[in-house]
């Protein structure tokens, strides 16, 4: 339930009245919004979205807030592939990159950009600006994460057995320190990289523990991305019992999770559960069917459920070519100084 400021912040943002006629927030409003957004990034990051996405005047923060609020807001907006609020924030962070600031939070920006230009097609320079992260990170929480963002995108490079030593290397750091969150996280895509391989049994393991892990430590978005992989396995081993058991839980999380990409992937995959138990596939079935592959936002989950489902369904549906190459990264890559991109552009290979 929103707090009584940030129904005010709302109602400030959305008022029909004339832009003179609303009172910006003032400076301890938005110190308030922010620690509230703060506070919700890791259990509700949809509000944390809300609270920070509107149109407020940011010069009232102190230079340590102002890189709060925005990585704050990178943060939230990964959660629900929100991209182009996520490059708005890296540009009001890289305009100040000659701070003390930029360079105090240098490894989660440069995370954050190699995150944003994996997700965005733009792999090799994901992978050298991860790279550039590792060559300045002391820490070994930072170490994990880059380490896995750097294997996920090795992966849509179709570099699969690197990935794979990569996310174990991770894993190894993450179990040293005892940082399950981290190991849930390597679990879930070493078993995605076991389904490309076609050793689901494999790959129902490492979901399996990734799912345990995440429900033990409360966090939604890992418990629903685990779940639904793991209702994939389940299906593509007809383990139809194992389905519906896990199914009605995965599906509350899901709907009260605002992510179109997780939504259509559960859509898929219950609609080739309920054409096994004798639903009819109509014009009308498939319509939403292509409709909602579409908005799945991971094209090699794409190649996945056509490979393992194709056979449920007499319909022709198109993977979109593989956009994953794309030469010239956005004009604002080159603006950040910290990276010595020509004696780092060696260490990739693509």
């Amino acid at each position: 339930m929103f707090t009584r400021l940030s129904l005010t912040f709302i109602a400030l943002l959305t008022c029909s009245f004339s832009a003179s006629a609303i009172e910006q927030p003032s400076q301890n409003q938005l110190v308030s919004i922010l620690l509230e957004a703060e506070d919700h990034l890791s259990v509700k990051p949809s509000k944390s979205l809300v609270l920070l996405s509107g149109e407020v005047d940011l010069s009232l923060l102190s230079e340590a807030q102002f890189f709060r609020w925005h990585v704050a807001l990178i943060r939230a907006s990964l959660s629900f592939n929100e991209l182009s609020t996520m490059e708005s924030s890296i540009k009001h962070l890289i305009s100040r990159k000659s701070s003390t600031e930029f360079k105090r939070r240098l490894i989660p920006i440069l995370s954050s950009i190699g995150i944003w230009l994996r997700k965005s097609g733009y792999l090799q320079q994901a992978k050298l600006t991860l790279t550039c992260a590792l060559t300045h990170n002391t820490n070994e929480i930072n170490e994990i994460k880059l380490l896995t963002s750097l294997a996920i995108a090795s992966r849509h490079l179709n570099q699969n057995e690197y990935a794979r030593e990569v996310y174990n290397f991770a894993k190894k750091i993450a179990q040293n320190e005892k940082l399950e969150p981290s190991i849930a996280t390597i679990e879930n895509n070493l078993g995605g990289l076991a389904l490309e391989s076609n050793d689901v049994v494999k790959a129902e393991h490492h979901f399996r523990t990734a799912l345990a892990l995440y429900q033990k430590e409360s966090i939604r978005s890992g418990n629903i991305i685990s779940g639904i992989n793991l209702l994939q396995t389940f299906l593509i081993q007809h383990q139809h019992l194992n389905y519906q058991r896990l199914y009605p839980s995965i599906a509350r999380l899901t709907d009260t999770f605002p992510n179109k990409s997780r939504k259509s992937t559960l859509f898929w995959l219950n609609t080739i559960f309920e054409i096994r138990q004798g639903k009819q596939l109509s014009d009308e079935l498939k319509a939403q069917l292509i409709w909602n592959f579409n908005q799945i936002n991971d094209r090699k989950l794409q190649l996945i459920l056509i490979k393992y489902f194709s056979d449920d369904l007499n319909m022709e549906l198109n993977v979109p070519n593989n956009v994953s190459l794309k030469s010239s990264a956005p004009s604002w890559f080159k603006e950040i100084t910290q990276c010595d991109w020509q004696k780092l552009a060696p260490q990739y290979v693509g």
